[in-house]
Parts: structure tokens; sequence; C-alpha cells
């Protein structure tokens, strides 16, 4: 276990104190922790790429720790009337349509590791920036333009991974040698 996967594990534990938080209504606190798991995300990349610490643990601790933490925010935010049902719901349609397709391509044995696009990297963001904003905002009145970009964008990079795998299904079957039969 290296220093990068640790910092992976690190922020599921600070989710369950983020969603302490916001249960508690103490939406500065949640703030904090979502900020911590950011720095903490930031860091395992930076910090696995610099000591050379890559590892297969790692390549699916990140991004699931990530999903954790953003999933977990959208639907207890939705739960408290902070973030609307629709973009809860687009959020974890695209994340769970990601997942079955990687399930799908692993099943019929397609050697494929998951790697975020540069579409899948704006949404996250997207994604950070609203759950962050909605936070800091508290019970002051926001604009909702957040929630309009980050379905956009949760939308493109949907519709983007989809493509990807179905070409990776495609290019697979174009090489196939016919049956000689």
């Amino acid at each position: 276990m290296n220093i990068p996967n640790l910092l992976s594990i690190f922020r599921f534990f600070l989710t369950f104190f983020f969603i302490i938080s916001v249960n508690n209504g103490r939406l500065h606190l949640a703030l904090f922790f979502f900020i911590l798991q950011g720095i903490s995300d930031l860091l395992d990349g930076f910090l696995a790429r610099v000591m050379g610490k890559k590892t297969n643990l790692g390549a699916f601790l990140d991004p699931i720790a990530d999903k954790t933490m953003l999933v977990a925010s959208f639907i207890l935010l939705y739960l408290h009337g902070i973030i609307p049902l629709w973009l809860t719901s687009l959020v974890l349609i695209r994340d769970l349509v990601i997942v079955c397709g990687f399930l799908v391509l692993y099943r019929l044995s397609y050697a494929t590791q998951p790697a975020p696009s540069i579409f899948g990297k704006i949404t996250t963001a997207c994604e950070i920036v609203t759950v962050a904003y909605v936070l800091w905002s508290g019970a002051r009145t926001y604009g909702d333009v957040f929630f309009y970009i980050t379905a956009l964008s949760t939308a493109v990079s949907g519709i983007h991974y989809l493509i990807i795998g179905l070409r990776m299904i495609c290019r697979s079957r174009l090489r196939q040698p016919a049956d000689g039969s």
C-alpha cells in the first residue's frame, strides 16, 4: 500500500464526515471536507506520477473514491432540497451508463482500463464547482446557471463515452476473422 493509494482511501473516510456535516446543516464544514477531498485527489495523482507509484489498485481506487464523493454529494444535496432531482438523476444515470458499459466491455473480454476523456474531466470539474458553489452559498440564494452547465457537460460526456464503447465493439467485430465454413 503506497501513499497515493492511502490518500484515495482517506477520501472515502472524508465522504463520511461530509455526509454527517450536510445532514447536520453545517454546509460550510461540508465544504471544508469537500475541498479537502479535492486536495487529496490532486495530491494522490501528483504523488503517484512523481514517485512513480502508479498501480492497478490506484487506477481503480482513485476514480471510485471520486465517484463516491460526487455521487454522495449530489444525492445528499438533492435530499436536502439544494440540488434539483433532474440534475441529480442525470449525473447518476451517466455514471451508471459508464459503469455498465465498462462491465459489458470487460465481460466481452475487451482489455480496457477506465480512462477519463477530456469531456469526462470537464464534467467532473463542473460537478465539483456546482457542489462547492451550492455549499458555499449556504442559505443565500444562488443562480442555477451551474446546474445547466453541469447538465450539458454531463450529457455530452455520457454520449461521448457511449460512442467510445460502441466504437470499441465495432472495431473488434471488424477485426474478427470470418468463419471458414
